[in-house]
């Protein structure tokens, strides 16, 4: 049996969750409702030493880092790797990690310091600044956008998850956001997909 361990509300367990969605895997989820800094499961340090989710047991190989398990499950449940060119693969998976470094590096002071911490401990100076600087990286992204109907060969895939749920948190949080037209559209087809709207959609928090 495939068993999930995260909280739903993660944007990293999301990310898996999504895909195994999208793929029709059936899984079992362990601490779906879970809150933040914990994981309510016993003994979960021997799956994870770094106490952090999410954590995938695919019938008892252990895999953790979202991105990974996103790649490990779209190599063994489809065949784009196969049928990919190597080039086309690559920038893919180049779009996959601008979410997990260079989005993330602005994401998380703004949600952390409008969404998570008190008004009272806001550091508004840093928060202004990383706000420009998202705002730009996501105009780099809408740039790659024009012509493109999804990432990875015009089809929906694996870094299509993972810059949709990025862009789902871009576009919840409570700020000025640049006028993208190419990143909406794209994310208007995503947003309407059902396993978009069954594991991400209402889970801001």
């Amino acid at each position: 049996m495939i068993q999930l361990y995260g909280r739903r509300n993660s944007i990293n367990v999301q990310k898996v969750s999504w895909a195994l969605c999208e793929l029709n895997i059936e899984f079992k989820w362990h601490d779906e409702h879970g809150k933040f800094g914990t994981v309510n499961v016993e003994n979960y340090e021997k799956l994870n030493p770094q106490l952090i989710v999410p954590t995938l047991d695919y019938n008892g190989t252990i895999i953790n880092q979202s991105n990974s398990i996103v790649r490990y499950l779209y190599r063994k449940h489809t065949d784009v790797y196969e049928t990919s060119k190597a080039e086309d693969i690559a920038i893919a998976e180049q779009w996959m990690e601008f979410q997990a470094t260079d989005l993330q590096l602005n994401m998380t002071p703004i949600f952390w310091g409008l969404v998570r911490n008190p008004p009272e401990d806001r550091d508004q100076d840093l928060i202004d600044k990383n706000i420009i600087l998202l705002n730009k990286k996501f105009e780099i992204f809408d740039n790659f956008l024009e012509g493109h109907e999804y990432i990875l060969n015009n089809s929906f895939g694996m870094s299509d998850i993972i810059m949709g749920v990025a862009t789902y948190r871009y576009n919840s949080l409570p700020i000025e956001r640049t006028n993208l037209v190419n990143l909406q559209n794209w994310y208007k087809k995503i947003s309407n997909r059902n396993c978009f709207k069954k594991n991400i959609l209402g889970t801001f928090s």
